[in-house]
């Protein structure tokens, strides 16, 4: 494949040419591709040796950078007044890709990404997450027929791969009582692995960790709750509820291959105070204990 940039900006130059007659300088027009690309310069661009531009036909997603399209075209003195608006801008050039073969996956042409993420992409994909979130679903005494709220979309590029971060209420409403939930909230998180330029990825992943909202519950309640199911693992463990309080520790599943939970370690921190771990039974010189199955239930 040719240079793919200059085969854009060459694009971008005569697409403007015989619209307006002016003409676009090849400077402006290199800089405004970069941007498209996901770079903050035409140099930046052409330095990138991990993910080039020729990978793009391999992709299976393309976004382009609108918002950075935007930035860059305020910077560069002289660009016709006329000149097309960003998102236009992204329209040709991604028309221009695909009608050329350069690239023949799906285009998420959207004024920002976070909000593609909200207002598309997990409503598209609300069976994937409405799967995610059954056991959730099941622990409430509601129906969920509507989509879930999406709100503060974050994205952080992680050098292979850019995440984005969407927090997420799913409400429902009440079928029977006594009540015990209708809200679910979510932590979900996007994925898209990069393979070509900043912009240009395989297929994405979605993954999605959740948990009831228990607000409605006051905390005097919440207390209680607490306390019964930490009174099953003091039982085990040989301490009182209130020693327990004074623990911490990190748990880890003992499964079998095919998934099957039937028991847990916990590891217990160093800054626990020593007179009640002395009380633990079977506690390990690496502050390791089994438990089982049931001892959280």
């Amino acid at each position: 494949m040719s240079d793919l940039s200059k085969l854009c900006a060459d694009h971008l130059r005569t697409t403007y040419t015989s619209q307006t007659s002016s003409k676009l300088k090849a400077s402006h027009a290199r800089e405004l591709v970069a941007a498209f690309f996901g770079y903050k310069s035409h140099a930046a661009l052409i330095a990138e040796k991990s993910y080039p531009l020729n990978k793009l036909e391999e992709a299976a997603i393309f976004v382009p950078d609108i918002p950075l399209i935007e930035h860059r075209r305020s910077c560069l003195l002289g660009l016709p007044e006329d000149f097309p608006e960003s998102r236009r801008l992204a329209q040709i050039l991604s028309t221009f890709l695909q009608e050329e073969e350069y690239f023949g996956g799906n285009v998420w042409l959207y004024d920002s990404l976070e909000t593609y993420v909200m207002e598309e992409l997990l409503i598209e994909n609300d069976d994937v997450i409405s799967n995610s979130i059954a056991g959730a679903m099941a622990e409430t005494n509601a129906e969920f027929t509507e989509f879930p709220y999406y709100e503060d979309a974050k994205i952080e590029d992680m050098g292979e791969a850019l995440e984005i971060s969407v927090f997420g209420r799913f409400q429902g409403t009440t079928i029977d009582k006594p009540f015990c939930g209708d809200t679910i909230d979510m932590d979900v998180k996007v994925t898209l692995p990069r393979i070509a330029g900043k912009r240009g990825f395989l297929d994405f992943d979605i993954d999605v960790g959740e948990a009831v909202n228990d607000d409605w519950v006051d905390s005097e309640l919440q207390k209680e709750i607490s306390y019964t199911v930490e009174s099953q693992l003091a039982n085990e463990l040989g301490v009182t509820n209130s020693e327990l309080e004074l623990l911490e520790w990190e748990t880890q599943e003992i499964a079998s291959n095919d998934g099957l939970i039937y028991g847990y370690i916990l590891t217990f921190y160093e800054n626990c105070p020593p007179e009640v771990l002395k009380k633990i039974k079977g506690l390990s010189k690496e502050l390791t204990v089994r438990v089982s199955v049931n001892a959280f239930q």
